[in-house]
């Protein structure tokens, strides 16, 4: 897994090869309207603050973000002064007493995890949302991470892939991906109804010293 202090030394590098990820933005487009007006949005694993927190609280949405990096939230502050931001990691973070989020957004942070910590985020999700909430995840399906080559391939049930490795910012490391059909599962085991899915490619630069990424991004609504 990687640490606070490996994404605090990206800081700037990593917004430079994400932040302008066009299927990304494409998503946020397709979100904010199906979201309340000043709706009161969850960014889990917020980095920069660009593109998501930005693009939302540009719209008029209320943002508390979270990001286990301080260097992280710095540029988050900065990025968007009126939102709320905090260094807290996400497997062990408790939203403040009373609130319920009209949102979460959970965009390319989940993979570090393990399955089991990644199937208590779900549980997590379901107990932070009113019915009618939406989730938002950016992800990478691990049918399209070649699993049976770059790793163990997939566990007994078909749903799930762990130790895949993978080129990050110059880092190799191995991460957990769920199958699409094991985010469905997932979601439906936790009381959500998927509204949208799309799959987008995302190359970042050179210089980033990355591998390209199919991004699956879902948006899912807390079932009534």
């Amino acid at each position: 897994m990687l640490d606070a202090s490996f994404y605090s030394s990206l800081n700037t590098k990593y917004e430079d090869a994400f932040a302008h990820d066009t299927g990304l933005i494409k998503f946020i487009q397709t979100v904010l309207p199906a979201l309340p007006p000043h709706a009161l949005v969850l960014d889990v694993g917020c980095g920069t603050g660009n593109p998501v927190a930005s693009s939302l609280a540009g719209a008029g949405h209320r943002i508390l973000g979270i990001d286990i990096s301080p260097v992280m939230i710095e540029s988050s502050r900065k990025a968007v002064p009126s939102g709320t931001f905090e260094v807290a990691d996400m497997r062990a973070y408790v939203p403040p007493e009373g609130v319920r989020f009209d949102a979460i957004f959970n965009i390319l942070s989940l993979f570090t995890l393990d399955r089991e910590a990644i199937e208590s985020m779900s549980e997590k999700w379901s107990s932070w949302l009113p019915a009618g909430g939406l989730l938002c995840i950016c992800t990478i399906p691990a049918e399209d991470c070649d699993p049976e080559v770059k790793g163990k391939g997939y566990d007994s049930d078909g749903l799930c892939a762990r130790d895949i490795g993978f080129r990050f910012m110059g880092a190799q490391t191995f991460i957990t991906l769920f199958t699409r059909k094991g985010w469905a599962a997932l979601l439906e085991k936790q009381g959500f109804e998927i509204v949208k899915t799309m799959t987008e490619m995302h190359t970042p630069p050179h210089d980033a010293d990355s591998e390209p990424e199919s991004h699956y991004f879902i948006l899912a609504k807390k079932r009534t």
